[in-house]
């Protein structure tokens, strides 16, 4: 399969981000595999980046990547609250130690910053393609006055 991926010059710095951001994502799940277990939301959000980097290569999914972050998030908010006022308990079991600093950034930080990611680079691509194409308008000469 070859795929080449083209990017406008002005969202390609946040589709650059958003890229290292889903990388970043996808290295959170070895992390929390090893810190916490295999965790239902660390094989489907994995499943899920992958998908929107499938989309990706086809020319989307950036929208994808947003949403799916800021569900990841939402879902989550148990474990980011518990990590930021200090619970020593995990919120689901109270008998599985707690990890606050791995959750704070494998559960809020990165999936937050992916989020953002995504739905910038997706307002970028809107904004570009509803504007009219400018390359494309007949030339005017100009007038001289004599």
């Amino acid at each position: 399969m070859n795929h080449t991926w083209t990017t406008d010059h002005a969202t390609a710095p946040w589709s650059r981000i958003l890229l290292l951001l889903v990388i970043a994502s996808l290295a959170c799940a070895p992390v929390s595999w090893i810190v916490d277990g295999v965790t239902p939301s660390f094989v489907v959000y994995p499943v899920a980046l992958l998908v929107g980097l499938w989309r990706r290569s086809r020319g989307g999914g950036t929208l994808y990547f947003g949403i799916a972050a800021t569900i990841f998030l939402l879902i989550h908010l148990p474990w980011t609250w518990a990590s930021l006022t200090g619970a020593d308990t995990n919120p689901l079991d109270h008998s599985i130690p707690a990890h606050p600093v791995e959750w704070l950034i494998t559960l809020c930080v990165v999936p937050a910053a992916t989020a953002v990611a995504g739905f910038a680079c997706w307002t970028q691509q809107r904004n570009r393609n509803s504007q009219p194409d400018q390359s494309h308008r007949p030339e005017t000469k100009p007038t001289t006055l004599a």
